[in-house]
C-alpha cells in the first residue's frame, strides 16, 4: 500500500492513479469523451424541440462515464447574464427513494425543504417559473425511479425546456429498456468509443504531472506507460489499477534498495 510518506518521497503531492469522486483529474484529450461532451453541450443549449429534453450518453465499462457525467454537471453554460443553469450530478446507485431525488433537486436550487413530495415538486416548478434559470439533471446510471423525473420533464415540455436530463449508461444494445417510458423525451442518443492505448498512456503521464511530479518518465519510462495502457484494453479504470500496482511495486523496490544501501554503509 502506498503511504502519504511514500508519495512525498517520490515527489508527488497526491496519488496520481487514485479514482476520485470528483473531476480534479479530468483529462480533456480523450477524443471520444471530448466529442461526446461537445455534442451534449449542443443538445443542452438547443431549444428547437421542447418535447425532446432527455439525452443519453453511453460508453463501455471503465470508459470514464462517471467522470464525464460529473464534468457535465459542473459546466458553466454561457447565458444572457440573467439566468443560470443549475447542474445536479446524481449517482443513481445512491438514490434509494424518490424523496432523495427530489431533495437533491431542492438543495441544488436553494429551496426550503418540505415533508411532502408533492410540495417539493411544486416548489421546483415555482422556482423555475419565476426566473429564466434552468435545471440540468445528470444521472450516472439508469433512472431508479422514473415517476418524478417524468413529471419534471413533462412540465419542461410546456415551459421552454427549463429542465433537461442527461443519463449516462453502459453501452447496451437496447437503450429503451434502460429508460423505459422516458424514451418519449429522448432527443439525443450517442455512444463514445473506448480510448486508444496512446491516449490512455498520455492520460497516465498527465495524471503524474497533475499530482505534482516534475518528471514522470524518470519514475516510469515511456514504454511502461504504453505497456500499461495496452494491457488495460480501453478501460480507464483498469489502467488506473494497473498503474497504481506498478507504482507501488516500484516504490517498494526503491525503498528496499535504499535500506540495503544504508545497511552496507553501516557495515563499512
Amino acid at each position: 500500500m502506498i503511504t502519504p510518506n511514500d508519495l512525498t518521497q517520490a515527489h508527488f503531492l497526491e496519488h496520481p492513479f487514485a479514482r476520485y469522486a470528483d473531476t480534479r483529474f479530468f483529462y480533456p484529450n480523450l477524443t471520444g469523451q471530448r466529442q461526446a461532451l461537445e455534442a451534449t453541450h449542443q443538445f443542452i443549449l438547443n431549444q428547437k424541440d421542447p418535447a425532446k429534453n432527455l439525452g443519453v450518453v453511453s460508453g463501455g465499462s471503465g470508459s470514464g462515464k462517471s467522470m464525464l457525467a460529473m464534468k457535465l454537471a459542473e459546466t458553466r453554460f454561457a447565458g444572457d447574464g440573467r439566468s443560470n443553469v443549475f447542474g445536479l450530478y446524481m449517482n443513481t446507485n445512491t438514490v434509494t427513494e424518490p424523496r432523495h431525488f427530489l431533495m437533491a433537486v431542492i438543495e441544488t436550487l436553494g429551496l426550503p425543504s418540505s415533508r411532502s413530495n408533492a410540495n417539493r415538486v411544486e416548489s421546483i416548478f415555482e422556482r423555475l417559473s419565476a426566473t429564466d434559470d434552468q435545471l440540468l439533471l445528470v444521472l450516472d446510471g439508469p433512472p431508479v425511479d422514473q415517476e418524478y423525473l417524468t413529471q419534471l420533464l413533462e412540465w419542461s415540455v410546456e415551459n421552454q425546456r427549463k429542465i433537461k436530463a442527461v443519463v449516462f449508461l453502459q453501452d447496451l444494445n437496447n437503450v429503451t429498456s434502460n429508460i423505459g417510458s422516458l424514451n418519449r423525451f429522448l432527443g439525443q442518443y450517442l455512444t463514445f468509443p473506448a480510448p486508444s492505448a496512446p491516449e490512455i498512456a498520455n492520460l497516465l503521464f498527465w495524471r503524474c504531472l497533475a499530482a505534482g511530479h516534475p518528471d514522470p518518465f524518470s519514475l516510469l519510462p515511456e514504454e511502461v506507460f504504453l505497456e500499461i495502457a495496452q494491457e488495460a484494453h480501453g478501460s480507464l479504470s483498469e489502467a488506473l489499477r494497473l498503474a497504481s500496482s506498478r507504482l507501488e511495486a516500484d516504490l517498494e523496490a526503491q525503498k528496499a534498495q535504499q535500506i540495503l544501501t544504508n545497511f552496507r554503509k553501516w557495515k563499512i
